[in-house]
């Protein structure tokens, strides 16, 4: 499900940590990754050529890293704006996934601002890796967050088939790693109402039942560990916080359901996610 990855990437230290986390992917049978990196001349025609040069050499140097694991490796360096050349590599080579890095501060501080991550995610019909990189201060050095990218996964759920089409991902994940997974659905207070205690309890059971027939699944699966979470509040902000609280090492959801996610616009589930959560996050979208 992971043998051919897109992975974004510039000539910036926080690169190397995409690099690093493609690697990580091995175990999943990652067998080729094509390195994109794309000349964005919208405001500066003319100097295609010397951006091409200047990024040359960083880029080869990804590529050996990547070789050096046993990995596929081509290069990538067309012309355009980014979002949409980097969709148009992913269905041309017809990729697995999407790596790409969020920099540091989630998507963007606003959808508005046009980061290359915030719209590939609304565009791209493939499953996309958002990591968030960070810059050591004091170093200069590029943090790793992908250690042990796999070792506690957070699937949130709201039944839909997207949700289901991200269940088969995390299939997947489990049975090739047998990692730690965290089940969880998130019901907003306005669907208890206006009798929250009993309408709470019918909720409550119905998608305990519906999580309960997903753990049995995985742990016939081989997976090491598999609880439950049920909480009531908004998806988001449940998602991020019980993400950090329960130290997950990934997020791994939908991006278009019934209600955690129709579309990725301002103050969806998924921006939210994309934006503040502290894991990367991996977003399966609907099967079109």
């Amino acid at each position: 499900m992971f043998n051919k990855i897109l992975l974004c990437t510039d000539i910036s230290p926080a690169s190397e940590v995409l690099v690093q986390c493609a690697g990580e992917m091995k175990s999943l049978g990652l067998e080729e990754v094509i390195l994109a990196h794309i000349i964005h001349v919208t405001h500066t025609p003319g100097l295609e050529g010397g951006l091409a040069r200047e990024a040359r050499p960083y880029v080869e140097h990804q590529k050996e890293v990547l070789e050096r694991q046993g990995i596929k490796v081509s290069i990538e360096m067309p012309l355009g704006i980014p979002a949409p050349a980097l969709n148009d590599l992913a269905e041309k080579h017809e990729v697995s996934a999407i790596i790409i890095g969020s920099h540091g501060k989630g998507v963007s501080a606003s959808i508005t601002l046009g980061s290359v991550s915030s719209k590939l995610l609304q565009i791209t019909q493939w499953p996309v890796l958002l990591i968030r990189t960070k810059l050591l201060k004091d170093e200069g050095e590029c943090l790793r967050e992908c250690r042990n990218l796999f070792a506690h996964v957070l699937y949130p759920t709201d039944f839909s088939d997207t949700a289901e089409r991200a269940f088969t991902y995390l299939e997947t994940v489990v049975s090739a790693l047998k990692c730690q997974v965290t089940l969880m659905c998130v019901r907003a207070q306005a669907e208890v109402a206006p009798h929250p205690a009993q309408r709470l309890e019918e909720l409550r059971r119905l998608d305990s039942a519906r999580l309960e027939r997903m753990k049995i699944r995985l742990k016939t699966l081989g997976a090491a560990q598999v609880t439950i979470e049920l909480p009531v509040g908004t998806a988001g902000e449940e998602i991020v916080e019980r993400a950090r609280a329960k130290d997950c090492s990934l997020i791994l959801m939908g991006t278009r359901g019934k209600g955690l996610v129709r579309e990725i616009v301002l103050g969806s589930v998924a921006h939210h996610v994309a934006r503040h959560a502290e894991q990367p996050v991996l977003f399966v979208p609907p099967l079109r």
